[in-house]
């Protein structure tokens, strides 16, 4: 007959519950867009909430709405505002802001109006958290 101690049982439930349940995931609040014309160019602004204990990386976005989707950052270069495109963006363990001079997910290309009151949907693709489709809520700033 085989016999178990006390604490091998409970080394071994504690590594089952850390790989089931340890991990936790990346969240995404406050999703907004400013009002935008068909043809133009537009933001969506958010906030990531990355409660895992290690950093994971935003890859791309994705919409239906444009022609194209990037990522980007706004940043001061001397006297004149840039916008630079990020390949990917790397999510450190707590809060990170997109937010107008910031990082933003740009929407290039609009193929409608985006009046207040809208919705529509981005999806962010995540190295570890995979992705997640993004209700955007077009309003004024």
């Amino acid at each position: 007959m085989f016999k178990v101690r006390l604490p091998v049982v409970v080394l071994i439930v504690a590594v089952i519950l850390t790989a089931c349940g340890g991990e936790k995931s990346v969240q995404v609040a406050d999703v907004w867009a400013r009002p935008g014309l068909s043809g133009g160019n537009n933001t969506v602004y958010f906030v990531i909430d990355n409660s895992m204990a290690e950093e994971d990386v935003l890859l791309s976005a994705s919409s239906d709405v444009a022609q194209a989707v990037e990522l980007h950052m706004s940043m001061m270069d001397g006297d004149a505002m840039q916008m630079k495109m990020q390949h990917n963006v790397p999510i450190p363990a707590g809060k990170t802001e997109f937010k107008p001079g910031g990082l933003h997910v740009m929407l290039i290309g609009l193929k409608d109006d985006l009046k207040p009151g809208d919705t529509f949907a981005v999806t962010l693709s995540f190295e570890t958290a995979g992705e997640q489709v993004l209700s955007v809520l077009v309003r004024e700033p």
